[in-house]
């Protein structure tokens, strides 16, 4: 890149500033639609509830077993895409979301499930899996609001926000 000699500080300057404008309008788009925290987390809350289903009932025929095994697919690789896609299509942008800022969602949903888990295939407590993943619910939504706290500061601060090609 050539360096143009008839450029002043004042031209520097009002380029540093379109910059700095125009990371807050894009910082501005990074918010994530209310829709797709909700979708976030009923993905997450579907899986709770599909090994519910399944876990410490001795009973579970075929039937509970095609809509755990629905709701695993649903919850853990379709909704998923379809969710970002959508995202990406609704805010015209496409951000790697999740690189970072997950360590205490991570504890705290697989500790619900395993406390979940334990409850109802040990302890015979009947919708403990299902109970469980309310609670995942809530912490999904959180977690995505901060994500998308985080993104925004990162892009404003001009950090990469490891945009996706």
């Amino acid at each position: 890149m050539e360096s143009d000699s008839r450029a002043t500080p004042d031209d520097a300057r009002a380029a540093l500033q379109e910059i700095t404008d125009t990371r807050r309008r894009l910082a501005e788009r990074i918010t994530s639609p209310w829709w797709y925290r909700l979708g976030a987390a009923a993905c997450t809350a579907s899986l709770f509830l599909g090994v519910g289903l399944l876990v410490g009932r001795p009973d579970a025929g075929s039937s509970a077993e095609s809509a755990s095994t629905l709701l695993i697919v649903l919850g853990a690789i379709l909704a998923p895409m379809a969710l970002l896609a959508a995202l990406r299509r609704s805010t015209g942008i496409s951000i790697e979301r999740y690189g970072e800022g997950l360590g205490t969602w991570y504890a705290v949903v697989f500790g619900l499930f395993a406390l979940g888990f334990s409850l109802q295939a040990f302890a015979g407590v009947p919708l403990a899996l299902p109970v469980a993943g309310i609670g995942a619910f809530v912490a999904t939504v959180l977690t995505e609001r901060r994500i998308d706290d985080l993104l925004r500061r990162r892009v404003r601060d001009g950090r990469s926000a490891q945009a996706d090609a």
